[in-house]
């Protein structure tokens, strides 16, 4: 589980700049001016499930619980509440 944000060069996988989810856009200004200069990097971000349920306090059975239950959502809509890929949004 990621508990910082951080930028990361693609091919050395080193970590560049490292910041609190609370100042996520600095670690996306860095990013972008990295990319500006040439480097290529990808950010590592908490999830949402993951930023809620460390807010909660949540114990890691309670963690892994809940994070299955967002998956099993997730899979039993079977994208029946969202647009199809090509389909029109009407």
């Amino acid at each position: 589980m990621v508990k910082k944000v951080k930028v990361i060069e693609i091919h050395s996988k080193e970590v560049l700049f490292e910041t609190q989810i609370e100042n996520i856009e600095k670690a996306y200004t860095f990013a972008s001016d990295m990319e500006k200069m040439g480097v290529e990097v990808q950010i590592e971000a908490p999830t949402i499930t993951e930023t809620l349920t460390d807010s909660l306090g949540l114990g890691l059975d309670d963690k892994y619980m809940y994070e299955q239950s967002v998956e099993d959502e997730i899979h039993d809509h079977d994208g029946s509440c969202c647009a199809k890929p090509n389909e029109p949004i009407h």
